[in-house]
């Protein structure tokens, strides 16, 4: 069984090209499920926005170092707005073997012009979580981390929750989860001054040396 996308006419769609919503389906022997919904409710007043137009991400990620725990990672954000905003949907699912179906273990929808993010972990002590961040609404502006992790069930449940130490547009190159991952390696056990630094998985361009600052990682 394997995933993809389609425009309301049937064909791929092309993320180049001004096209209508999008249909994400599960295919099994040729044949297409594409009641697959990956937004809670779809608003009266801005359903654009709550409707999948395009597929930012569709891909295989694994829970564990050994690669026997696979997991499909699909991410989709609605028509732009104005303001280039977009309602961006991040979803994860298991394989059932006995039923022969994906089961939706993790959702959680963000917009992306304030640095939201919704983070697969694929390496490192987190492996296997998902990283939140949202911007915080008063003063001083930072953003919420939060921290999911697969329970008993494999549903993933909030384990963290905290005030990041990054504060918004505080200029340090790193992605939020990177810049306050020490802090949130500290709050989970995994991490005490004095160790390492964590190394981002992607360093932005000229980033040579890391560094700490408030308990803020940054890059030199």
């Amino acid at each position: 069984m394997d995933v993809r996308s389609l425009q309301d006419d049937g064909k791929p769609s092309d993320e180049f090209e001004d096209h209508g919503p999008i249909f994400l389906c599960f295919v099994r022997a040729g044949s297409p499920d594409c009641a697959l919904h990956l937004y809670r409710d779809v608003r009266s007043d801005g359903p654009w926005f709550d409707t999948p137009y395009q597929l930012l991400a569709g891909r295989v990620v694994y829970a564990n170092q050994n690669k026997s725990s696979p997991l499909l990672f699909v991410k989709v954000c609605g028509a732009a707005g104005g303001n280039g905003n977009c309602g961006i949907a991040a979803a994860l699912y298991s394989y059932d073997k006995g039923t022969d179906r994906f089961v939706r273990v993790f959702l959680n929808l963000t917009g992306r012009n304030n640095n939201q993010d919704t983070r697969f972990v694929e390496s490192g002590p987190l492996q296997g979580d998902v990283i939140v961040n949202n911007p915080t609404e008063n003063a001083p502006y930072a953003y919420w981390i939060e921290v999911f992790r697969a329970g008993d069930s494999g549903q993933y449940e909030r384990v963290l929750r905290y005030r990041s130490l990054t504060r918004y547009s505080d200029g340090n190159a790193l992605a939020v989860a990177d810049s306050d991952m020490p802090e949130i390696l500290r709050r989970l056990g995994l991490w005490k001054a004095g160790d390492p630094l964590p190394v981002p998985p992607r360093r932005p361009a000229g980033c040579r040396d890391l560094f700490l600052r408030r308990g803020e990682e940054w890059c030199k």
